[in-house]
């Protein structure tokens, strides 16, 4: 049930079998939403942990003036706030892009059986630390890029964080937003996103058709896009942290 979140812990950090066994144990049951959804709306009471198992959605917040910015997407393997239960309100909505499966995940038992399954807490730790780079990413992309830059960079991103599930093929993969939805994530017109998108084509950075893109040439797309993949911290883990975690445990 959790392969995808299984693969992309495991990026970071190899699960024992033991861990991987009690990941899928934690699991509730699933629940399928219909593209342009909401799976959590802002202001409601947050329902808990949840996984994104197939499918694609976002995070949203609605101005006062009824814009929206989308703040990040979630692709499968992506997991909702873990300490969500601290909040009496959600402070964002999360929305389907298209059909979207999610497992609930029994959130008492992972934060009780965090101390007995120390790899899985750290690579989830990591999973968290991985999330608030993207954000500052995004920040930096809004504040500091200009449009093109901007798209190039998130289509970068988009493939490199799908291709840690399993999600890209022979560097394709499926454009899981609309135009409006780029800008929206952006900080540009649906107009100015679409011109963006054409001059990328135009320059044979990018080939798009049916929401399926193909990037003929990862590096030169990396390079418009003056894009650096640290942020995302797809290195592993450091050689200290796995040291720490194959010595002995002492008991009190």
């Amino acid at each position: 049930m959790l392969t995808p979140f299984i693969m992309k812990l495991e990026h970071f950090l190899p699960l024992p079998d033991q861990d991987k066994e009690w990941l899928n144990g934690l699991v509730l049951r699933s629940e399928e939403f219909p593209a342009h959804s909401d799976i959590i709306r802002e202001g409601e009471m947050p329902a808990g942990v949840f996984v994104i198992i197939a499918g694609h959605a976002c995070r949203y917040k609605i101005l006062s003036d009824g814009n929206r910015q989308i703040l990040d997407f979630m692709f499968p393997g992506d997991m909702s706030e873990l300490h969500s239960f601290l909040l009496q309100a959600a402070d964002h909505g999360i929305f389907t892009l298209g059909p979207t499966i999610i497992a609930r995940i029994d959130r008492d038992r992972l934060t009780r059986g965090m101390f007995d399954h120390p790899h899985s807490a750290v690579a989830l730790w990591w999973n968290a630390l991985q999330r608030e780079a993207i954000l500052r990413e995004r920040i930096t992309a809004i504040g500091r890029r200009d449009a093109y830059a901007r798209v190039a960079h998130l289509l970068c991103e988009m493939f490199e964080r799908l291709r840690l599930v399993g999600e890209t093929a022979d560097h394709h993969y499926r454009l899981p937003l609309t135009q409006a939805e780029l800008g929206d994530a952006l900080g540009i017109s649906e107009v100015y996103a679409n011109r963006m998108l054409r001059r990328l084509q135009n320059e044979r950075l990018i080939v798009s058709h049916q929401r399926i893109l193909r990037i003929p040439n990862l590096d030169a797309l990396k390079r418009a896009a003056a894009f650096d993949a640290r942020y995302l911290h797809l290195d592993g883990a450091p050689q200290a942290v796995r040291d720490a975690l194959s010595s002995p445990r002492r008991v009190a």
